[in-house]
């Protein structure tokens, strides 16, 4: 049945989080800044959303089915707070300008009237005209617990409510057993980028998510459409839409891919369907919870996409110093197949990354998961060149006996390569996480498959999926727990001094907020007569140091030799 506890949870989490930028973009046309009370009456909008479904759905005990779910929300949103809020956030740009934005929205600055000066904010370019969505709603949450690294919980919210919903979907597709159901909903849902960027303040994963939520939700419409699933969809496009720029072309291309499909294959009803709430979504979407960006850099700076586009020879670009060198001069095709079949890594200053055989992993191939959030070279985990070669056995062997429902299946995993090909730098796997769906949908097609062989080939697909999460999870968890607690000693010790201490922030701003919570007094003073850099400060923890040869204890002796 559609109306499924796991659907209804699922869209219960989605909810939660569009109430929040509905509730903002209303607050902020009205001069009203987040405040707690936005999180409070959104919570109670997703337990009335709840409520709602248990009668639509004729539910015997409407009070129960309200109880089960609303209870099991809270809980999952309290322990993902509890989970993220252990660990420190030790990526580049979620401390440079992810959380320096959280921070301006909790301290009253109203993006839809105020621009953010140079003078308040070193990142105020990218604060003022990027997408503000995961900034809204972890802001909001900030605003009640007073803990900023609880905000990350979100990342996991949003794992979670994919899991559930392409569960329902798979389930309600007749095609899976409950075990397999639970098996690819979770491979799928678990993607690399997600994972990664877990424990940061980066907003990849969550479009990863969003995205796997609108394929699941998509395929809902489709067949068996009802008011629930109208809400759902929309939601997920609306919040989609304001993760990052790119959140609009992937939700615009996988509805005209899908409507594509719909048109040829003479489904008016359900195409109709999917063009109207489509429009409804993305007009809500872009014009009301994107306000700004997308209306304000429109009107103001004659492009939504500004400054990425829109500015001409001012055009901000972020590719070029953040690509190996060798990319420079490479194709689109052949960037994608060096990045995807070369060793793990995050080096810049390389002319050509190192090709290697599929499944070899090596402990050098681990370590940029240890710290995890951009992986350029590699990114979809040591494994996932193996998965492709197995993907392209296993499609060679379903164009040889081509049946109607391989045909479907295929024609949607073309669909997610052509949306990931529209990305003009899809060699970087957290700009187009969708790629990993295309694999893991081959290897649900194959599990299915009559032939012993395809079979045989998809559980293959499926076991080095496994195997290549356990090698990202493994090492960016543990990577991530001894980072926190090195970081963790370092204010440490850096608190057990009471005079101001002089400290440069540079780009790393929203340390303020660290320092803070751990009663550390200082001065924001230039790096020529700072007592410390944070840029320092963070390359210490980030390479694990010894003890004595930590910024801290380093400080803590010259304190000591100038008290003698």
């Amino acid at each position: 049945m559609i109306g499924s506890f796991s659907f209804i949870l699922g869209l219960t989490l989605l909810s939660f989080m569009f109430f929040i930028l509905a509730l903002s973009a209303i607050g902020f046309g009205m001069g009203i800044p987040l405040l707690p009370i936005h999180l409070w009456l959104s919570a109670a909008g997703s337990l009335i959303f709840v409520f709602i479904s248990g009668i639509f759905y004729k539910k015997e005990n409407n009070w129960k089915w309200l109880f089960s779910i609303g209870s099991l929300s809270i809980m999952l949103m309290y322990f993902f707070m509890l989970l993220s809020g252990m660990f420190y956030d030790i990526s580049y740009d979620g401390q440079v300008y992810h959380q320096e934005a959280v921070i301006q929205l909790v301290n009253h600055w109203n993006p839809f009237q105020q621009y953010l000066t140079k003078e308040q904010s070193q990142s105020a370019v990218l604060l003022n005209h990027y997408a503000k969505g995961p900034w809204i709603y972890e802001a909001v949450l900030y605003t009640v617990t007073g803990q900023i690294e609880q905000s990350k919980a979100f990342n996991l919210l949003l794992i979670t409510a994919s899991f559930l919903l392409t569960f329902s979907a798979l389930q309600n597709s007749q095609r899976c057993s409950v075990n397999q159901a639970i098996c690819f909903s979770l491979l799928l849902a678990f993607n690399p980028v997600s994972i990664y960027q877990s424990l940061s303040f980066y907003i990849d994963g969550q479009l990863a998510s969003l995205l796997l939520c609108l394929l699941a939700l998509s395929y809902q419409m489709i067949r068996q459409y009802d008011i629930f699933v109208l809400a759902g969809f929309i939601m997920s496009i609306g919040l989609l839409v304001n993760v990052k720029f790119t959140g609009i072309v992937y939700a615009v291309a996988c509805i005209g891919l899908l409507g594509g499909w719909l048109w040829l294959l003479k489904k008016r009803e359900s195409y109709w369907n999917l063009g109207k709430a489509a429009i409804i979504a993305f007009i809500a979407g872009i014009c009301i919870l994107g306000y700004n960006p997308y209306i304000t850099n429109s009107l103001f700076y004659g492009h939504p996409f500004y400054p990425l586009y829109g500015a001409g020879s001012k055009s901000m670009d972020i590719m070029t110093s953040n690509s190996p060198k060798g990319f420079l001069q490479m194709s689109g095709i052949k960037k994608l197949y060096v990045a995807n079949f070369s060793m793990a890594t995050n080096q810049f200053d390389m002319e050509e990354p190192v090709v290697k055989p599929p499944f070899r992993v090596t402990a050098q191939e681990l370590r940029p998961f240890i710290y995890g959030a951009d992986i350029r070279i590699g990114g979809f985990g040591p494994w996932f060149s193996g998965m492709l070669v197995i993907s392209g056995l296993i499609l060679l062997f379903l164009f040889w006996s081509p049946k109607k429902d391989t045909f479907y299946g295929v024609g949607l995993v073309v669909s997610i390569m052509i949306s990931a090909f529209i990305n003009p730098e899809s060699w970087w796997a957290r700009y187009v996480p969708q790629i990993w769906f295309a694999c893991i949908c081959l290897a649900l097609i194959a599990w299915s498959n009559q032939k012993k062989a395809i079979r045989y080939l998809g559980r293959i697909l499926a076991g080095a999926a496994v195997i290549n999460l356990a090698l990202i999870s493994y090492p960016y968890i543990l990577g991530n727990y001894y980072c926190t607690q090195a970081l963790r000693q370092e204010l440490k010790e850096i608190a057990a001094y009471h005079n101001p201490i002089n400290v440069c922030f540079g780009e790393f701003t929203s340390n303020y907020v660290r320092f803070a919570q751990n009663n550390i007094s200082f001065v924001d003073a230039p790096a020529d007569i700072a007592d410390m850099n944070i840029e320092v400060m963070r390359y210490n923890y980030l390479t694990a140091p010894a003890k004595e040869q930590s910024l801290a204890a380093i400080f803590a002796k010259e304190r000591m030799d100038e008290h003698e």
